[in-house]
């Protein structure tokens, strides 16, 4: 289940003001591909804002800073971020020059760094479909796999590892999940849900769902998706984070040539709560190259797996491939510490791609 949890970053206290400069900056974006686009950006200007209004498509989604969807990296230049509302970036981020668009403002010409292709708004739009529930299975006391059909005619495009919206049935709120299902499986989408002890999609998965059920379903979003490539792969999941995993493995095995090696390290933080055990045994039977590394943080006295978390099972011996790419999906502390690990043993911080979840309040 993925919703961005939302931190709150002190970057200052003069987020209300504009830059002491009264010009206007120039901002330069450097897509993924190449491509260069420059825009003018009004002191008290966002630069989603201004890119938006210079017809300069950036991936966005909720504009309040709560997703993090319109991230950015400061390659050089000064760029504030707002205090005024909470955000899905982590200090340590921020550190590293990361910005949110939809909350940022230009006090410096500068130039930033967006992690996918120009080209990529030129896919289709997320769509708004009608689906139905064609299945629901208690696969953990507390994670329902949801498998849902969407209309033949709707042409339902996305990349491994991006996401869908779904609406809680009778009511306006809507929640987030990956899909856990590649484009090969359409036009059946899978699910993975995190059911809590209260919420409202919690509480309808738990009391009313039911095969034939129709929900309302948008998408696909979301910049973490796989990139194919044949350098070896580490994938980390943590919980319901396994979803885009298993979706990114079902892409990777059928890549024509010979396949990269991939290490996937899953973990909860009991035994009882794992799940998708058997689906991720048939895919390593279809991969040779995949290896699969299960762990449980909190086991009791019958459990006699691997124990630790999907972040402390991965030692430097496994970084073989100076170009070793990382995905990560999970908690944010997940992320965090797997972010800081993976750098320290050996993974270059531009090949570490990661997507941080956390459980809706209601």
């Amino acid at each position: 289940m993925l919703f961005r949890e939302v931190n709150m970053l002190t970057i200052d206290d003069t987020h209300h003001l504009p830059a002491q400069d009264s010009a206007a900056s120039q901002v330069t974006f450097q897509f993924l591909d190449g491509v260069e686009r420059q825009i003018q950006v009004s002191p008290g200007q966002t630069i989603l804002d201004a890119a938006k209004s210079n017809d300069i498509r950036l991936v966005h989604q909720c504009k309040t800073g709560s997703c993090g969807t319109c991230v950015a990296k400061v390659l050089c230049g000064d760029v504030r971020m707002s205090t005024e509302r909470g955000t899905s970036l982590f200090p340590s981020e921020h550190a590293e020059g990361l910005r949110l668009t939809c909350s940022s403002f230009a006090d410096t010409d500068c130039v930033l760094g967006l992690d996918y292709a120009s080209t990529l708004l030129d896919e289709p739009a997320p769509a708004l479909v009608q689906s139905v529930v064609t299945g629901k299975e208690w696969v953990a006391p507390n994670v329902v796999k949801l498998t849902l059909a969407l209309p033949c005619d709707v042409d339902f495009e996305f990349r491994s590892g991006q996401y869908v919206r779904i609406r809680v049935p009778g009511t306006d709120a809507w929640r987030s999940y990956s899909m856990a299902s590649s484009t090969h499986d359409l036009p059946a989408v899978t699910l993975l849900l995190r059911v809590l002890d209260e919420g409202m999609m919690s509480n309808y998965l738990r009391k009313s769902c039911a095969v034939g059920d129709e929900l309302e379903l948008e998408g696909p979003y979301g910049t973490f998706y796989w990139r194919p490539s044949k350098a070896a792969h580490i994938l980390i999941a943590g919980g319901t984070g396994l979803a885009p995993m298993l979706a990114m493995l079902d892409d990777i095995s059928v890549l024509s040539g010979k396949k990269p090696k991939v290490l996937l390290s899953f973990g909860c933080a009991t035994a009882d709560n794992l799940f998708c055990l058997d689906e991720l045994d048939v895919r390593a039977a279809l991969l040779p190259n995949l290896a699969l590394r299960v762990s449980v943080s909190s086991p009791d006295g019958t459990y006699g797996g691997l124990v630790g978390n999907p972040v402390s099972v991965i030692a430097a011996e496994d970084i073989v491939d100076p170009e070793t790419v990382a995905y990560l999906c999970g908690p944010p502390a997940m992320i965090e510490s797997a972010r800081r690990h993976l750098e320290d043993i050996g993974v270059k911080r531009d090949n570490i791609h990661a997507e941080q979840f956390s459980a809706s309040a209601e």
